[in-house]
Formats: C-alpha cells, sequence, structure tokens
C-alpha cells in the first residue's frame, strides 16, 4: 500500500472511559522464547535487517507529516501508553492514568525507574516539557492530539494531571500511543539538541539511534539497562526504506532482509508461494484496518447531490474491488471492524450494488459528471480504475485523475477533489479519534456537521462508560454510511515474512494499520 501523507489525529483507542485505570506488569526475562511457534536461544547481538515502504524524514515526534514513519520512532522514544497487538492501550511510561474531577483532569501515574539515556530523569516535569512543546512548537504536528489539554500541572514527580477542555479529552490515553506520547529528554530540548536528524542519547526508548539517511535508512543500536527486560533483545536495528515490494521479496529471499512487511495482492500471493516448509522463510498474515473506500467532498460539484452520491455507492460493487486483490481484500460496508465497539449490529447497508437503481439516481439528479483521484502507483490505483468504469456503466461521466501519492491526501484535505479512492481510512479503536479525524476535523467529510455534531460531543464526554457512547457512535457511522461522505468497500490483508529465526512476528502491534513497533521482535542463534 502507499504511505498515508497526513497528520493522524491519533491512534488508536480508549478501551473504557470514566474511572479507568490500567496498571503494569512485567515478567522475567528468559533466556529461550517461543512467541513464534519454537524455543531458543536468543542471540542477543544480533542486527535485524527490516525493510519497508514506510517514509523516513526526520525522528521528531512533534514534526511527523506521515504517521508512516512512526516505526522508525517507536524503538527510539517511549510513549506514555503504548498498544497490544490486539489493540489494546497498556501501559507505558504512564502506569495507570484515571479521568477524575467529573472528567475535567486526566491524571497520569508515572514509572518512577526510568531515565532518558543522556541521563535526565523521567519524571512529571518531562511530560509537563514535552506536552508544552507538542502545543507551541513552530510546525508542531501534535497541536490537533494536544488541543483538549488546556494545561499541565506536575501534582508531584510521578503524578501528572492534564486540565481538559470540557466534556473532551476521552481518546487522550489512546492519543498517547503515538507521536503525542512520545518524550524526548528536556535537557535535549533546553540543550537545543538535532533530534530531527540526530537525537543521540535523547531518548528512553530500547534503542538509540546512530545514523539517519533521511528517506534511506536509520541505524539503531541497544540501550543498555532498558527499563523492560523483555523488549530490545536485539544488538542493533537496521530499518532500511525500500518503497518497491519486489524488493523486498527479493532481498528476504536472498537473505539480505531479515524482516518486512508485504500487502499488495501480487505480493500476498507470492508470500503464499515461497513461504514453505524447509524455505527459511515465515509469514503472519494480518487483517488490515484500512479500509479501501471512496471519499467524497459532499458540498462540491456533481457530489453535492444526495441522489449523485447514492448512485455512486449502487454503482460499486465490493466484489469486484476484492477480486483485484484476489480475494485477500475482505468486502465490508461498515467504517470500523468488527472489533470496535462502535460497530453497527446487524446492519443492512442501504446502497446494495444494483445497476439499475444507479441509473435511475443518476437520471433523477439530471446527470452527473465526476473526477476519480488516486495516487499513482499505489494499491488505490486499480480500484480507482474500476470505480472509473462502475460509474461510466450507470451514466455517470467519469474521468481519471492519478496524481503523485504526496498530493492525493493532502490536497483532498484541503478541498482540491471532489472524489478520491484512497486506502487510508484507518478506523482508531477509540471512535472519538475517527469522528474528528475523518468527519468533523482533517477530512471534514460530514458536509451538513449539524446531523452529527450533538452526538459526537456527547460521545466524547469522559465520564461516560463505551456501553453508553456506543450507540451514539453507531449513529453517527448510520449517518456517514447514509449521507455517502465515506463509502468502504474492503479491507486488505498484509504479511509480515522473516527470516525463521527472527521470532515475535505474530507480535507487532500497529502492523495492522501499516506501521510496525518493532520491541518485542528478536532473533533466535
Amino acid at each position: 500500500m502507499g504511505f498515508i501523507n497526513k497528520t493522524w489525529e491519533r491512534v488508536i483507542a480508549l478501551t473504557a472511559a470514566g474511572a479507568l485505570a490500567m496498571v503494569a506488569g512485567c515478567t522475567s526475562t528468559s533466556p529461550t522464547d517461543s512467541s513464534s511457534g519454537s524455543g531458543g536461544e536468543i542471540d542477543t547481538s544480533a542486527v535485524l535487517k527490516f525493510a519497508s515502504a514506510g517514509p523516513l524524514r526526520d525522528l521528531d515526534p512533534a514534526l511527523q507529516t506521515s504517521y508512516g514513519a512512526w516505526g522508525y520512532l517507536f524503538l527510539v522514544w517511549d510513549r506514555l501508553t503504548m498498544l497490544d497487538k490486539d489493540d489494546k492501550v497498556v501501559p507505558g511510561l504512564a502506569k495507570e492514568w484515571n479521568f477524575v474531577e467529573n472528567g475535567s483532569v486526566l491524571e497520569l501515574k508515572l514509572r518512577d525507574d526510568v531515565k532518558f539515556h543522556d541521563g535526565t530523569p523521567f519524571d512529571a516535569e518531562a511530560v509537563k516539557a514535552n506536552i508544552e512543546r507538542g502545543k507551541t512548537l513552530q510546525g508542531s504536528t501534535l497541536k490537533s492530539d494536544l488541543a483538549d489539554i488546556e494545561t499541565v500541572e506536575v501534582a508531584n514527580p510521578t503524578t501528572v494531571r492534564l486540565k481538559l477542555v470540557k466534556g473532551k479529552g476521552v481518546q487522550l490515553p489512546a492519543s498517547f500511543t503515538g507521536t503525542a506520547g512520545m518524550m524526548v529528554s528536556p535537557k535535549a530540548i533546553k540543550d537545543g539538541v538535532d533530534i530531527k536528524t540526530k537525537p543521540g542519547t535523547a531518548g528512553s526508548g530500547p534503542y538509540i539511534a546512530t545514523e539517519l539517511v533521511p528517506q534511506e535508512k536509520l541505524v539503531l543500536k541497544r540501550a543498555d539497562s532498558y527499563w523492560d527486560p523483555n523488549v530490545g533483545r536485539l544488538g542493533g536495528i537496521e530499518l532500511q526504506r525500500v518503497p518497491d515490494a519486489a524488493a523486498r521479496l527479493n532481498g528476504l529471499q536472498s537473505g539480505q532482509i531479515d524482516l518486512a512487511p508485504l500487502s499488495s495482492a501480487t505480493e500476498i500471493a507470492t508470500v503464499q508461494k515461497i513461504v514453505t516448509p524447509g524455505s527459511g522463510l515465515q509469514k503472519h498474515e494480518v487483517k488490515f484496518k484500512n479500509l479501501v473506500g471512496i471519499y467524497l467532498r459532499a458540498n462540491k460539484g456533481d457530489v453535492s447531490k444526495l441522489e449523485v452520491r447514492q448512485a455512486i455507492a449502487h454503482a460499486v460493487d465490493p466484489a469486484a474491488i476484492s477480486a483485484l486483490f484476489s480475494g485477500t481484500c475482505t468486502p465490508t460496508r461498515q467504517v470500523v471492524p468488527e472489533t470496535d465497539p462502535s460497530r453497527v449490529p446487524n446492519y443492512t447497508y442501504p446502497f446494495e450494488f444494483s445497476v439499475d437503481k444507479a441509473k435511475a439516481l443518476v437520471q433523477q439528479a439530471g446527470g452527473a459528471k465526476v473526477t476519480v483521484t488516486f495516487a499513482a502507483g499505489t494499491n488505490a490505483e486499480q480500484p480507482a480504475n474500476v470505480v472509473q468504469a462502475s460509474l461510466r456503466a450507470v451514466g455517470i461521466d467519469a474521468t481519471l485523475n492519478p496524481v503523485p501519492n504526496t498530493e492525493n491526501e493532502p490536497r483532498f484535505i484541503a478541498g482540491d477533489f471532489e472524489l478520491m479512492v484512497g486506502t487510508s481510512w484507518s478506523p482508531k479503536a477509540d471512535p472519538a479519534a475517527t469522528v474528528n479525524t475523518y468527519l468533523l476535523n482533517t477530512y471534514k467529510l460530514a458536509a451538513n456537521p449539524s446531523l452529527i455534531e450533538a452526538k459526537a460531543a456527547e460521545a466524547a464526554n469522559p465520564m461516560l462508560s463505551m456501553d453508553k457512547r456506543a450507540p451514539l457512535y453507531q449513529d453517527i457511522w448510520k449517518t456517514t454510511l447514509e449521507q455517502v461522505w465515506f463509502l468502504p468497500l474492503c479491507n486488505q490483508t498484509i504479511a509480515n515474512v522473516a527470516k525463521s529465526n527472527v521470532v515475535g512476528i505474530d507480535n507487532i502491534p500497529m502492523s495492522n494499520i501499516g506501521i510496525w513497533d518493532l520491541r518485542n521482535i528478536a532473533v533466535k542463534k
């Protein structure tokens, strides 16, 4: 898949609101590991060679314009909270968290045994310094993530209190699993360390950056005495940016690459052929949470007419899109996955595939003309061609508009395009972030925000349980689908492929959204 050029309203999930608390627990280190199916002694001197298509501009958490780069940063910067492989928010530098004072304050209890690699203690002052930097730094891409925080109060060295905008902030524990929760040494910030390209010992993560070549590679070495003995078990990691999937496959087969993610239908089919007993390779397939779908700017051009959007919804057959991916893109008619508590139960999509109904709606609208924009050379290209043909088949004058992968998302967000076929709808496990990212902010797909704003505001109350929030979000998803602000089509399958001695490829958090947290990876002798 093409990497995603946008600021994410960040990630993944708060499993329950209100009096939520998560408590850390670590087990002892073992000289063997069986997480990939067989035991063996871990080689703590091994240097893993990893390759992906993710962008790699710099290492400053506050300046990332694409969440595709997060995988590089996860290894350098610890986060306040983290995500496990099941998309659950778990403790990181914050041991537990609670919404207190009727949801007006988010209180974090911090670890007391962590130091940045430059010797600076991690404490509440460090959290305050990082949040304030993210909110004020020129060019910071964290401002929207941290907008619900009014002030940061240091109660004591291990307790920080975030005063929140009234009725908001429910998604913050989830947001802290991404760049918004990454902690940089306050000393490094004060001393003007080059956090972008030469952060050195400014982090507290399991590895230390020793070399960065933008858009090419990042070289890491293991950090001594890391606070969690169960991660960071490699001597080092060399992360290479290899956009060409065939080159990644060849590297795996030749032994030059130890681990790589692959996603297109051709790649998956090849993986299924080459990963066989005795091949020296292993794979772990993951259902992608990102959706292949159609974004509609419902206040622009002919797609501003509801009848035209409904015709588009009737005209495109998800099965035809899935066929492009050799059946590895599972058709779906909802905007969040089965595991999301806000998914609409027993939902019947109102616009089933029907050429006749689509034609009738086009005639009712007096005809229609649309431009189908997509990122050239990505997994959106073939679906866009099918969408164009499908629209033409029902009487819509549809033309293709290929644009560079670096332009399609930002320009759609800016309002340049009326319709875009993309693979970047990435549901956050906390639905508040999904609504903020795609409907009300960033993408602003809700052409008539008044249809959902009241429910979104009510559902974002930190004191409500998920049981009470979920029905409100279900109504928002129904409105989104009925108004055809977004047309979901299918979920791809991705595969993490590695040499047989690599441990933990079934435990790579966030790989189901196209990025990867390699902190659990190890290599057997």
